[in-house]
């Protein structure tokens, strides 16, 4: 299978016949995505089309209008017969795509603050007796601080696995009772910063930037005018008096976060599914010249596709004939897949290797096409497609590891002195969570589990910890 291929790349890695096999390995390329991308797009357009009909779409606007936009542009570029897409339509996607990115930017802030206001409630759950639950105070009464750390400390290395083992200290040291001093902390972000040394400066950016965003002291473009009901269900939280709160006040706040919770988790959805749509048809928009050249079982899909394109037109069911087309391209996309991976493994080392011939040809732009199709459909869906930073592929040394610290230690600095310990504490158990390993030894790991286990004097947070540590253990 793909023999064609594979000697067209043989021929290619032994510069044979470069003017002829340069220009078509470029042709096999954008056939394979064009085709991966149909299958992919025509699964999750039936789900729209589904979703519309049962009106299962988020309280958002803009997705319902993204929708539209993705249903004019896939009749002209896969129900029609554009074969070039024009500048007009790309920027059309093009801002689309980043209004998209936009909105799960500040989606995503919402969701690191709520998960901040999420870990406080929890832990003052068990402050009241409303919600004692007499079989767990039964099992809880036997508590034993040191028994208890024993046995995480055993699940944790019950996997020989270091990927296994890590993961578990991280969801461990989440839901521990913390206790660490502002300057160890501290101390631990240096510690992991050190870990990039070396490495691309656009890594160590990257990093802080996540720490940075998951504790709030950087918020996107948006954050107050997108979504004003979580803007003003997040003001309530934040202005609440965790130091003094009654079962009704404890109540009023977790119904505000429930339902600011699910709000997220709706939208989030439906821009995901809609971000996957607009890579994939972005893909067929920008490699619309194989048309002709397709297989049999992607031309099935593309009338699956149409099928539905009419049925979301003119707002009406999708047919049975379409019904029955889309039972035939079951698991195609899988084949599709494999074709395209079978080439991929040649792109970067036949684009690198080869510049010189593809400017001589005049294949820049096609080939500076495939990067893009490559990183649309990578799985990563929020790739940069346009910038690249040369400043951020610069390796990274001690004086600029030290630099992003001190900015970090900076900014930290000014939130904690504006927060109780409450929330700080909050905010340095989830950034611990989130950041690669910071311990030296098992040893060292027991210590901090007994530490944290033995210094909460704390009841109701205790108790919080044991069963979401247990549920985590038992799942």
């Amino acid at each position: 299978m793909y023999n064609e291929e594979k000697k067209i790349i043989t021929d290619i890695q032994r510069k044979k016949e470069l003017d002829r096999n340069l220009p078509l390995f470029a042709d096999k390329v954008y056939t394979a995505d064009f085709e991966y991308a149909c299958h992919k797009f025509t699964l999750n357009y039936f789900t729209v089309k589904e979703m519309l009909a049962d009106k299962d779409i988020a309280d958002d606007p803009y997705i319902y209008e993204c929708i539209m936009g993705i249903n004019k542009l896939t009749g002209a570029y896969v129900v029609g017969d554009a074969a070039a897409c024009t500048e007009e339509d790309r920027a059309l996607i093009n801002e689309m795509r980043d209004r998209v990115t936009r909105k799960m930017k500040v989606l995503t802030s919402y969701t690191d603050a709520f998960e901040l206001y999420e870990y406080i409630l929890n832990r003052k759950e068990y402050d009241f007796p409303e919600n004692e639950n007499p079989d767990f105070e039964e099992e809880f009464a036997n508590f034993d601080a040191d028994s208890f750390a024993a046995e995480i400390f055993n699940f944790i290395f019950s996997d020989n696995d270091s990927v296994t083992v890590n993961a578990k200290i991280q969801s461990m040291i989440g839901q521990l009772p913390f206790r660490m001093t502002k300057n160890k902390f501290y101390d631990i972000l240096g510690q992991t910063l050190t870990i990039y040394n070396g490495l691309e400066k656009g890594s160590v950016n990257e990093f802080a930037e996540t720490v940075s965003g998951t504790a709030l002291l950087s918020l996107p473009e948006g954050f107050e005018t997108e979504y004003t009901d979580l803007f003003d269900a997040l003001n309530v939280l934040k202005t609440a008096d965790y130091s003094n709160l009654n079962y009704e006040d404890y109540r009023q706040l977790m119904t505000v976060l429930d339902g600011s919770a699910d709000f997220i988790n709706d939208v989030v959805s439906d821009y995901m599914m809609i971000m996957e749509l607009i890579n994939d048809l972005y893909a067929m928009m920008l490699s619309c010249s194989v048309r002709d050249y397709l297989s049999d079982g992607c031309k099935r899909a593309i009338k699956v596709i149409a099928g539905i394109h009419e049925a979301i037109t003119e707002d009406k069911e999708i047919t049975a004939d379409t019904y029955d087309l889309l039972m035939s391209v079951e698991g195609l996309q899988e084949e599709a897949g494999e074709h395209k991976l079978m080439l991929e493994s040649a792109v970067y080392d036949i684009s690198t290797s080869y510049t010189a011939d593809v400017t001589r040809l005049g294949l820049e732009e096609i080939y500076r096409t495939i990067d893009t199709l490559d990183k649309l459909l990578s799985g990563s869906l929020f790739a940069d497609i346009e910038n690249i930073s040369i400043y951020d592929t610069m390796p990274s040394d001690s004086e600029y590891i030290i630099s992003v610290k001190d900015k970090l230690v900076d900014e930290f600095g000014k939130l904690f002195s504006e927060n109780k310990m409450t929330f700080n504490r909050a905010v340095m158990a989830k950034i611990l969570s989130n950041i690669p390993v910071f311990f030296n030894s098992q040893q060292e790991i027991k210590d901090y589990i007994e530490y944290s286990l033995n210094h909460c004097s704390n009841r109701s947070e205790i108790k919080a910890s044991y069963i979401v540590i247990k549920q985590i253990m038992e799942s």
